[in-house]
């Protein structure tokens, strides 16, 4: 279930943290449902078991997962988690938004390229 990109900018931790989040506000990772423990989700991904306890960690101070010593992590209830992945969302976009206009971009041409992504995530 869990990949990482290894050409992808982005930590692996992140990548982690965010495959979590994804995969709880598809449904696909239900409240209260087990994850991998972090050696086998390290084994199974070829990482360092350090890496995935940091995604861990992250994703419980984020409210995604909880822990109970000895039993392993879990989905915490869904809206607290994915509300804060949605807000935290939003702000990155309003932080490129106003980037997007320090360099000169118009609000029309910004709100035309989000309109086609948007039609390229429908076809």
């Amino acid at each position: 279930m869990f990949t990482i990109n290894t050409r992808n900018a982005t930590p692996i931790f992140e990548q982690i943290i965010q495959q979590v989040g994804k995969f709880i506000a598809m449904g696909i990772l239900q409240p209260h449902e087990q994850l991998p423990t972090v050696r086998s989700l390290a084994k199974d991904l070829g990482v360092n078991p350090n890496t995935v306890s940091k995604a861990y960690h992250e994703c419980e101070m984020n409210g995604l997962i909880y822990s109970i010593p000895g039993k392993g992590s879990f989905v915490s209830e869904h809206e607290k988690g994915v509300s804060n992945l949605v807000s935290d969302a939003y702000q990155e976009l309003t932080a490129i938004y106003h980037k997007l206009l320090e360099l000169g971009e118009t609000q029309d041409t910004i709100l035309n390229i989000l309109k086609e992504s948007h039609n390229d995530t429908i076809h």
